[in-house]
């Protein structure tokens, strides 16, 4: 299997930039998503991979060879799409076997590769239905097989799910894994998603207005966002963000917002600065007897967790609690943010200084 490098890619549609100097490697077999927001250039930087798309300079690799001016039919990869574009007059049986048939593969080289294909993907009892008697998951199968009946090196996939309902979704999140992991194909996913992101892949690239943000693994992510951007993309609820000042008295530092302070006793920093503490909503619990004085505004149970909207004096946050806990609206608690867990921005720069 084939690994994809980019060395700084831009594209650029008129004086719009789109995509700035971007730097990628994606390993052989892995499962890398891009995640962004709508406009991030993550769709475009799939379809400059695919070669649906000219660079306006830097280097794409595919396997070790630059695919530049390579035509999409010569970069040996397959890519599902959105809304699956399968052909509607076709059988399911006809639609995954189009690409065998413009290679001219024999008959019965293609009844052979559509069953094993079909038994992994387990359609093999629609093969004779057309798109349209068949369910938007089934649908989303077909177009996996249609792509993966080619033997491609690198598969790319332009937010196959958000055509399915909630249950669907999660349903084939589960199958996407488990089948990129049987196959081993260089898969590179597109999604807006960070609860897909989170569950696929092996390594995320956040992107955001066509610069990457931060690249790495959905624990490190989610633990150490190197800056603001992706430290409130990553997580839901998302993180809280708290502006304010780190300041040092003695040989302790402490932080200062407009309704509170936080001694800081086992962190450590450079420089006095104005900054953002961000703090994960399961990283705020109620304090017995000290802590900062706060009211519970709204309690929103769900089940596997409860959520609290918590106010400190006028500063908003949201905590998260496992299971359901006896806290009521109107009351006043006192909670405490979990040390160690707590990360400070620079205000200015917007990076992470506290790693």
């Amino acid at each position: 299997m084939s690994e994809v490098v980019l060395e700084n890619v831009t594209k650029k549609f008129g004086k719009l930039t789109v995509l700035d100097g971007v730097n990628l490697k994606i390993n052989a077999r892995e499962f890398f998503v891009l995640l962004g927001p709508s406009g991030s250039g993550k769709t475009t930087l799939l379809r400059l991979i695919a070669g649906l798309e000219e660079i306006t300079s830097g280097s794409i690799y595919i396997g070790g060879r630059k695919v530049n001016d390579l035509p999409p039919k010569e970069r040996n990869i397959a890519m599902v799409f959105q809304n699956y574009a399968l052909y509607p007059h076709m059988t399911v049986y006809d639609n995954i076997a189009l690409p065998l048939k413009i290679k001219n593969y024999g008959e019965e080289k293609i009844k052979e590769k559509i069953k094993t294909i079909a038994e992994t993907l387990h359609i093999e009892d629609i093969l004779q239905k057309k798109p349209s008697q068949i369910s938007g998951g089934q649908q989303q199968r077909v177009a996996l097989a249609r792509a993966l009946v080619r033997d491609p090196a690198v598969f790319l996939l332009d937010e196959p799910l958000s055509n399915l309902d909630a249950k669907l979704r999660v349903e084939a999140r589960a199958f996407l894994k488990s089948l990129q992991k049987e196959v081993g194909i260089t898969t590179v996913f597109v999604t807006h998603d960070q609860s897909e992101a989170m569950a696929l892949a092996t390594t995320i690239a956040v992107l955001n207005k066509g610069v990457i943000k931060q690249v790495g693994d959905p624990y490190e992510l989610y633990t150490k966002p190197m800056d603001i951007f992706t430290a409130g993309f990553i997580g839901s609820p998302a993180m809280n963000m708290i502006p304010g000042k780190l300041i040092k008295e003695g040989s302790s530092w402490k932080f200062l917002s407009d309704d509170f302070s936080l001694d800081l006793s086992g962190i450590k920093f450079d420089n006095e600065t104005e900054t953002i503490l961000g703090i994960r909503p399961e990283h705020i619990v109620i304090a017995n007897d000290q802590g900062l004085n706060a009211k519970i505004k709204n309690v929103e149970p769900m089940g596997a967790v409860t959520y609290l909207e918590i106010k400190v004096g006028n500063t908003e946050l949201t905590a998260q609690y496992t299971g359901l806990v006896k806290l009521e609206a109107g009351m006043d608690v006192k909670i405490r943010f979990v040390e160690d867990k707590m990360l400070f921005y620079d205000k200015k720069t917007e990076k992470l200084i506290n790693y």
